[in-house]
């Protein structure tokens, strides 16, 4: 699975529990960006949620490994 690095801010922001709106001000993205970046994330993991996605990543990666990812460029 490979996400660029904005599907990967967006997929952590949905770990952090924010929604679009929210997801859209902190990247600085309009809220239908957001919206196809998380389409397209959940496709390219095969997911059918976004809680789904969020949990075939963190299966996917050790802590640690999530941890140093976790340095977000809205950060």
């Amino acid at each position: 699975m490979k996400l660029s690095q904005r599907e990967h801010d967006v997929l952590l922001c949905i770990a952090d529990g924010l929604v679009e709106k929210e997801i859209a001000k902190k990247l600085g993205i309009k809220q239908g960006t957001v919206h196809s970046y998380i389409g397209s994330l959940k496709n390219k993991m095969g997911a059918s949620t976004r809680a789904n996605a969020v949990a075939i990543y963190y299966r996917q990666y050790p802590v640690w490994e999530i941890k140093r990812k976790r340095k977000l460029k809205y950060e």
